[in-house]
């Protein structure tokens, strides 16, 4: 009997295999890129204290100006982009692979925001939220309230109607106002896009991208119609109910915003214990409900507010979803129509 438990001892100790090696020690800091209102101060903070890391939140002004200065070697480790910024970034070799055994929480983004055509596999991004684009209203100073994009061409808004500097957005709805599809690259129509939006650029004006910037706007009657977001209307409606939100006939963008890890980043364990954080269901229910964004995190639901799940301007039904128009990745040549066509417009006086 001895002699067994000495041998079962034995096989044992055989079988026996050491503890992995423990994780290598976080940064000090970690250097986060983003829209400037777009991430929570109470969520960073949140990860600051429970891992010492202090955020160094490096803020861009347009989608434009983020892969501009990316390109141009801006210097982070955590990026949130927009969604159709990615493939390219990958295919320049711009952006770090995830080793997503250091992203157990992964497990948590819903299926719908999964492997998506912009990185199949999602070997370079994770989705974090998503939303669509519409019309902030004031009915009190309007009626009736436009319901279509085509409706910002009816002279009776003239000189009422703000815009964001959003080129694909902006350009993708005047495709649809004109019948065309909201990302053509057929130069004919790009062109007559052109035209249709210098015939309205007299009746425009172009508005901060930043909420606090561009509600004001709204809120003080200097525009009635805002081009904007869920989380403009939820700031715009608590300070005037008569403020509404349209998602118009032709349908909304619907955009997306991922993590990314840039290529070069010295801070790379750091960076993917950051995007784990960020994927805590509860956590991600705190950015939702601050942000007023619909989150890509399934297991979130559970703790997000009530009232914000229930909120159609955040989480709009199916049938607005479905005539929805995602915002993917052009090819170059579509990059570099678009890009010509907004300096176009931009350069015009008249």
């Amino acid at each position: 009997m001895l002699r067994g438990l000495m041998l079962a001892s034995f096989l044992a100790a055989c079988d026996y295999s050491p503890p992995p090696s423990p994780a290598p020690p976080l940064a000090k800091a970690l250097v986060f890129y983003g829209f400037a209102e777009d991430m929570s101060p109470s969520v960073l903070d949140a990860f600051a204290k429970e891992f010492g890391v202090r955020i160094d939140y490096q803020p861009y002004q347009s989608p434009e100006e983020s892969i501009d200065k990316i390109r141009a070697g801006r210097s982070y480790d955590v990026a949130l982009l927009e969604n159709q910024l990615i493939q390219p970034l990958v295919k320049d070799g711009l952006l770090a692979k995830i080793d997503f055994a250091k992203v157990p929480n992964f497990k948590n983004v819903s299926a719908n925001f999964r492997d998506l055509a912009f990185d199949p596999g999602n070997r370079h991004s994770v989705p974090i939220d998503y939303g669509t684009t519409g019309f902030l209203v004031r009915t009190d100073l309007i009626d009736p309230a436009p319901s279509r994009w085509a409706d910002l061409w009816d002279s009776q808004y003239a000189g009422r109607i703000g815009l964001r500097a959003q080129p694909r957005e902006i350009i993708g709805m005047t495709l649809l106002s004109l019948g065309h599809a909201f990302d053509s690259e057929h130069p004919r129509e790009l062109e007559a896009a052109l035209q249709r939006l210098l015939a309205l650029k007299p009746s425009v004006t172009m508005v901060d991208i930043e909420a606090n910037e561009a509600v004001p706007k709204l809120l003080n009657g200097e525009i009635a119609i805002l081009h904007g977001y869920a989380e403009d209307f939820q700031l715009a409606h608590e300070a005037n109910p008569k403020v509404a939100y349209v998602l118009p006939r032709e349908g909304t963008p619907l955009w997306g915003d991922s993590l990314v890890i840039a290529a070069n980043s010295p801070r790379k364990e750091t960076a993917q214990a950051f995007i784990n954080f960020m994927l805590r269901p509860e956590i991600a229910a705190q950015q939702a409900s601050e942000k007023k964004y619909a989150s890509a995190n399934e297991a979130a639901l559970a703790f997000i507010k009530t009232e914000i799940r229930n909120d159609p301007a955040i989480y709009p039904p199916n049938q607005d979803l479905q005539k929805g128009h995602v915002i993917l990745p052009l090819s170059p040549e579509g990059e570099k129509r678009y890009a010509d066509l907004w300096a176009r417009f931009l350069a015009d006086d008249k």
